[in-house]
C-alpha cells in the first residue's frame, strides 16, 4: 500500500512539473534572426544583430531568447537555416535582409519572416515586407506637393535602373510636366540636362537682351543692364519641382548638372527618394535645400547614439529597422496573452517604432514617413 502511495505521488508530482514546464515554455518568446554573418556583407549583418540585441537589452525581458543564423546574403543558405528553425518549431523570424535571399522561403508557410527587403513585389504570403518602399515615400510626397501646390514635377530617372520604383512614380497621382531618363555616366550628364532645362536657348535670350540694353541710354535700361549682368539666363523652366531617383555620387552629378545649368534651388524645389541622412551631402553645395522622405531623424539620432555608446562603432544606417523588428514581435507577443500569432502582424491600428508610425498590410508595410531638407549642414524637417 505503501508503495502503491509513493507511485501515485511521485506521479503527480511528475504531472504537475511537467504541466509547470509546458506552462512555462509557452510564455517563451523565440524568435529566429536569419542575417548574413559572414562573407561580403557580414558588416552588414553584425550591425543588424547588435541592434536586436539593443532591443532585447532595452525590454528587459529574459523569456524572449533569439537564434541567430547564417543566411550568407544567399537563398540556398537561407532556405537551409530556415529548415533547422521549422526543426526547432519558430513560426517567426527577423530576416534575411536582401531580397535575393527570400527565393525559397515561401516554401515554410508555418514560419513568418520580417525581412528588411524594400521590394514590394513578388513576396509571398509568409514574408512581411520591413524595409522602406517607394510606396511610402511616394505618399508622403504626394501630401507635400498637395498642401504645398506643386503641380508641375520633372521626373528623372537613370536609364536601365530602378525599373521598379521609376514605374511606380509615374502612376503615382504626382503631376508630371515631364519624365526622363538620362545617362548614368557623368560627361554625358550635365549635356542632357542643359538640353532638357534648354540651357542654351535661355542662355542666348540673355545675350539678345544684353546686346539691346547695351544700346540704350535710359536709365530703367541700364539698371536692367546691371541685373541681367549678374545672372548667367534669362526666361524661367517650365516646371515648378524636380524628382531625381538616384544615389550617391551620381544623384550629386545629375543636381550639381542643374546647376550648371542655372537651375538652382531658390528657384525650383528640389526632391530625391531616402537618402538615410547621408551627411556628405553637406559638402556640396548643389543639394543645398534638397528634400526627401525619410524616418524620424530625432529617434534615429537617439538609437545611432545609443548603439554608438553600447558597442563602440557606428550603426548601419537600416540597423534600426532591426530594433524596430523585434519591438514589432514582442508587442504582438506580450499584448496577445504570451502568444505570437502572425494575424496581430495586421492590427489595423498599426504600430509605433523607433524609425515612426507604420501599419503592414498585405505583407507590406505602409510608413508614416517626414519630409526633411538639407539646409546648412543640417538635416531640417519641412512637413
Amino acid at each position: 500500500m505503501k508503495k502503491i502511495l509513493i507511485f501515485l505521488i511521485l506521479t503527480y508530482l511528475s504531472l504537475t512539473i511537467n504541466s509547470i514546464s509546458k506552462a512555462k515554455a509557452k510564455n517563451i518568446l523565440e524568435i529566429g534572426v536569419l542575417l548574413p554573418l559572414s562573407g561580403e556583407f557580414k558588416y552588414i549583418g553584425d550591425s543588424f544583430l547588435k541592434a536586436i540585441q539593443l532591443g532585447l537589452h532595452d525590454i528587459s525581458n529574459k523569456n524572449i531568447k533569439i537564434y541567430p543564423k547564417d543566411s550568407k546574403a544567399n537563398a540556398i543558405d537561407a532556405y537551409k537555416a530556415a529548415k533547422e528553425f521549422q526543426e526547432q518549431g519558430i513560426k517567426i523570424v527577423i530576416g534575411p535582409i536582401f531580397f535575393e535571399s527570400l527565393e525559397k522561403l515561401n516554401n515554410f508557410n508555418n514560419i513568418t519572416f520580417i525581412s528588411f527587403t524594400n521590394k514590394t513585389e513578388q513576396i509571398s504570403d509568409n514574408i512581411v515586407s520591413f524595409g522602406i518602399n517607394i510606396n511610402s515615400q511616394i505618399n508622403i510626397i504626394e501630401e507635400y506637393f498637395n498642401k504645398n501646390n506643386i503641380s508641375k514635377t520633372l521626373f528623372l530617372s537613370p536609364k536601365s535602373e530602378f525599373i521598379n520604383q521609376t514605374e511606380k512614380i509615374k502612376k503615382s497621382k504626382i503631376k508630371f510636366h515631364n519624365t526622363f531618363k538620362y545617362n548614368t555616366s557623368p560627361k554625358m550628364i550635365t549635356g542632357e540636362i542643359q538640353k532638357l532645362t534648354k540651357y542654351q536657348e535661355r542662355k542666348k535670350d540673355l545675350e539678345r537682351r544684353i546686346n539691346i540694353l547695351e544700346k540704350s541710354d535710359l536709365y530703367k535700361d541700364k539698371q536692367e543692364l546691371k541685373r541681367l549682368e549678374q545672372i548667367h539666363t534669362l526666361g524661367k523652366v517650365s516646371f515648378d519641382s524636380i524628382i531625381v531617383l538616384d544615389f550617391g555620387e551620381r544623384l550629386k552629378s545629375v543636381l550639381t548638372s542643374f546647376i550648371f545649368s542655372d537651375v538652382t534651388s531658390n528657384k525650383i524645389k528640389f526632391f530625391t527618394i531616402n537618402q538615410w541622412f547621408d551627411e556628405t551631402f553637406f559638402n556640396e553645395s548643389a543639394l543645398e535645400n534638397l528634400h526627401f522622405p525619410a524616418v524620424n531623424l530625432a529617434n534615429f539620432k537617439k538609437f545611432n547614439k545609443k548603439y554608438s555608446t553600447t558597442f563602440n562603432e557606428k550603426a548601419n544606417q537600416v540597423a534600426i529597422l532591426a530594433y524596430d523588428a523585434l519591438g514589432l514581435i514582442y508587442y504582438c507577443w506580450y499584448n496577445n496573452n504570451f502568444m505570437f500569432e502572425k494575424s496581430q502582424l495586421y492590427n489595423k491600428k498599426g504600430f509605433k517604432g523607433l524609425h515612426g508610425n507604420f501599419i503592414i498590410k498585405n505583407n507590406l508595410t505602409k510608413q508614416k514617413l517626414k519630409i526633411y531638407k538639407v539646409s546648412n549642414k543640417k538635416f531640417v524637417k519641412v512637413y
